[in-house]
């Protein structure tokens, strides 16, 4: 028999449990059996002696005041409510079949032109004169949705120049509150793309622009400079664990709690590309050799670095001694990085310890996934790099990398839309423990296990 104080407790419970299934009803009919179902075995079988399990992470005790079981059920339910409200489907197309590969939905989607208007800058503007409706109805997740998550805050740079719609489309998909986000704007682009960013980010504390703003020319120090400047202010906000430089014209292939695990399994390693076999010694001889006998490296200018990486880069004299050195050489982005990361000699935390070559074994480069023609393109290709279409959508979710690039607002609208639709369902999937993600994978990489400690 239950004591009575225990009783008003579980009548408690029970209250704020039928608000969870009234969502769970509103917003995921077909899972409502089975959470109900499991919540009366807790209630039947297991809570009257200890607890009840929240969700993965969280544990409500029923020996915890009657305020705190209120206050962390009503939390649950409207966090749930506010992330996982409505219908986020796209309409007028099957992207499951899409991603699924089903060629007929593919032939047909690759035709369809986009139903609703591209949102003109000043529509930005004025939907944020509201930030509490702009974020709602744009969809952001605003509270964290794990413990997991909470505690592992990571920083990003994100590099846009036109398209205020993709770049805004990506900031939803990785905003969480635990993280902290600088959005450089390139000095070509528009006043009003210029005025449309910073209205978006002014609706969140931890979104800013770049305190300066840089032309960016291909080939040039100008590539690397905007994400130096976003790197130190980013500094200054929070204590992060990783920093990843994104564009605006990529998207994620991992949900924020995959991208947390995967961070996790790489302990403190770094993700970048390497090479010495295709590095192009001509880029770098007019500069004369590179100081403190260090190796230059050729990889990508995009990459996942932990923070010691970052704080190296900011504040080792020998980071800034190789800085003025690649000034004087051609295609610097695709050296700065790349070399900290490859001379272990210089003791920076994460860096690698073996070859500085990117394979598909030991070291891949997981940081993005680029079609530069390993595999067919079922979009077009420009500059010699895929730009993704719907017929990509099967490879792409099945990708290991945690992001794609690249990807255009306007060409097969319905890539974006639906890559966008099956990133929101893992997410919504995980919250409610319907889909788990295996990071042994990671934890077992080369560049993982030979890093410098």
């Amino acid at each position: 028999m239950i004591p009575r104080s225990k009783s008003k407790l579980i009548a408690i419970l029970l209250i704020h449990i039928a608000t969870i299934l009234v969502l769970v009803d509103n917003f995921f009919p077909s899972k409502q059996t089975e959470i109900s179902s499991r919540i009366q075995h807790n209630l039947t079988n297991e809570v009257h002696p200890k607890h009840l399990q929240q969700n993965k992470y969280n544990i409500i005790s029923l020996d915890d005041p009657v305020e705190k079981i209120t206050t962390e059920l009503t939390t649950l339910s409207s966090v749930g409510y506010t992330c996982f409200q409505g219908d986020r489907n796209v309409k007028g197309a099957n992207c499951l079949k899409l991603v699924e590969g089903y060629e007929p939905e593919i032939a047909k989607a690759k035709y369809m032109t986009k139903a609703e208007l591209i949102h003109p800058p000043y529509d930005y503007v004025n939907m944020t004169r509201d930030c509490d409706n702009f974020k709602r109805v744009r969809g952001y997740v605003t509270e964290s949705l794990s413990e997991e998550e909470r505690s592992f805050p990571i920083a990003f740079s994100i590099l846009m120049f036109k398209d205020v719609g993709q770049f805004e489309r990506l900031l939803r998909s990785v905003y969480r509150p635990e993280h902290a986000f600088c959005i450089h704007v390139d000095s070509k682009s528009t006043f009003e793309v210029k005025i449309a960013v910073k209205s978006v980010a002014n609706c969140f504390k931890n979104v800013f622009v770049s305190s300066k703003s840089i032309d960016v020319q291909w080939g040039k120090y100008s590539v690397l400079e905007p994400e130096l400047i976003c790197m130190k202010q980013l500094w200054k906000h929070g204590h992060w664990k990783y920093w990843i430089n994104l564009t605006g014209q990529e998207f994620p292939l991992k949900t924020n709690l995959q991208l947390t695990r995967i961070l996790r399994a790489y302990n403190g390693a770094n993700d970048l590309q390497g090479t010495v076999k295709r590095r192009n010694t001509w880029r770098w001889s007019a500069a004369g050799p590179a100081p403190h006998n260090i190796r230059p490296i050729k990889g990508s200018v995009h990459i996942v670095a932990s923070r010691p990486y970052v704080d190296y880069i900011l504040h080792n004299q020998t980071a800034k001694d190789l800085l003025q050195w690649i000034q004087k050489t051609d295609y610097p982005d695709e050296t700065y990085f790349a070399t900290l990361n490859h001379n272990p000699q210089l003791g920076i935390p994460g860096t690698y310890k073996g070859e500085p070559e990117t394979d598909n074994d030991i070291k891949p480069f997981l940081s993005r996934f680029k079609n530069w023609g390993e595999w067919p393109c079922n979009g077009q290709r420009v500059r010699g790099i895929c730009v993704f279409g719907v017929g990509d959508l099967p490879l792409l979710v099945s990708r290991p990398e945690l992001f794609a690039n690249k990807f255009y607002a306007d060409y097969q609208h319905l890539t974006l839309d639906c890559l966008e639709e099956w990133h929101y369902n893992r997410t919504r999937d995980e919250y409610l423990g319907k889909y788990h993600f295996d990071t042994s994978y990671y934890g077992t990489l080369g560049f993982v296990k030979n890093k410098v400690s």
